[in-house]
């Protein structure tokens, strides 16, 4: 009776430390010089979570990983790696590595010696180690070439290499595929499915919701520094579906929308600086020379194509005049 318990108890602790999460993040802010760069942002992640980051440029996405990470000072709120607050035990983050955009090494250095150097911590790293990652991203010829001499992408692929190389608990990587050929996308797609299939806990931001696909479990929508909405795949895919928005954009979206809900009786949204509305192509034709014609300089107009634009049109409201 009393085995029969114990291993009750066991399997109760094995539960518990499975559904503990490996990040937790409480009311995260920061606020340097009286701006917010992210605002009381709050989720939490588990091992072998995939989580990510979907935003435009300044939406807060880079500035949130290096909060994460121990980067950045943070105002109210908390982040917690394996239950511990980092900011009250740095060692916590000795279990996370970061790859921002861009890839910032020394580059009169060799490949090698940066990554000897800056993964000298973990002393389980030897060569043999550092080549076998390398080789996973097509650089371990690279070995002894200097920083200096290596293309743009190729500091890229180091960066991710040296972020997989300690194989950590949790992995922070900032836009991961930006700048990355065509032919080796898929490659780093599947490093990413590989350490993720071993428990590794992973964030990717990206301002395209279609070079996360097949990776990601979960996804943060980011606006204005703020979490919109966390949302499964399968609450992407029916969002996308819904509706084909057309739109303009313009230097004052405001007005510009006023005048299209006035004069053409359509409902409109104001996405940064387009106006976003349900017509046909000779509606928005109409629309342009309407827009034109009252001296509102056009910068661009046609329908929302990408899979993330199409989500954050779903998530906006529809605009009131007396916001104007």
């Amino acid at each position: 009776m009393k085995e029969k318990e114990n291993n009750q108890t066991m399997q109760n602790l094995v539960q518990e430390t499975e559904q503990k999460p490996v990040l937790e993040i409480k009311n995260l802010s920061v606020l340097i010089k009286e701006r917010f760069l992210v605002k009381n942002v709050n989720f939490k992640m588990y091992k072998g979570d995939c989580f990510g980051i979907i935003g435009e440029d300044k939406s807060g996405k880079t500035s949130l990983l290096k909060a994460i990470c121990g980067s950045m000072p943070i105002g109210p709120g908390q982040v917690f790696v394996d239950g511990k607050d980092i900011y009250r035990n740095l060692k916590s983050l000795a279990n996370v590595s970061e790859c921002l955009d861009p890839p910032v090494f020394f580059k009169y250095q060799t490949v090698y010696e940066n990554l000897k150097y800056l993964s000298m911590l973990n002393e389980s790293l030897d060569k043999e180690k550092i080549i076998r990652v390398l080789n996973r991203f097509n650089l371990a010829h690279k070995l002894n070439t200097r920083v200096l001499f290596l293309s743009f992408y190729e500091k890229k692929l180091m960066a991710l290499a040296l972020a997989f190389l300690a194989e950590p608990t949790l992995i922070l990587l900032d836009e991961p595929f930006r700048d990355i050929p065509e032919e080796s996308l898929q490659m780093v797609k599947d490093a990413i499915n590989e350490i993720r299939a071993k428990g590794t806990t992973i964030i990717l931001t990206s301002r395209k919701l279609e070079d996360l696909d097949g990776l990601c479990n979960q996804y943060i929508f980011m606006e204005n520094r703020e979490i919109v909405k966390i949302m499964s795949q399968e609450e992407c895919d029916k969002l996308t579906d819904l509706k084909t928005y057309a739109f303009v954009k313009v230097k004052y979206p405001h007005y510009a929308g006023k005048l299209i809900k006035d004069n053409f009786n359509l409902a409109v949204k104001l996405l940064d600086l387009r106006v976003l509305f349900e017509a046909d192509e000779d509606t928005v034709a109409k629309i342009v020379q309407f827009l034109t014609k009252h001296k509102i300089a056009i910068y661009r107009a046609g329908y929302l194509s990408r899979k993330a634009e199409k989500i954050f049109a779903e998530l906006t409201p529809y605009y009131k005049e007396e916001k104007a």
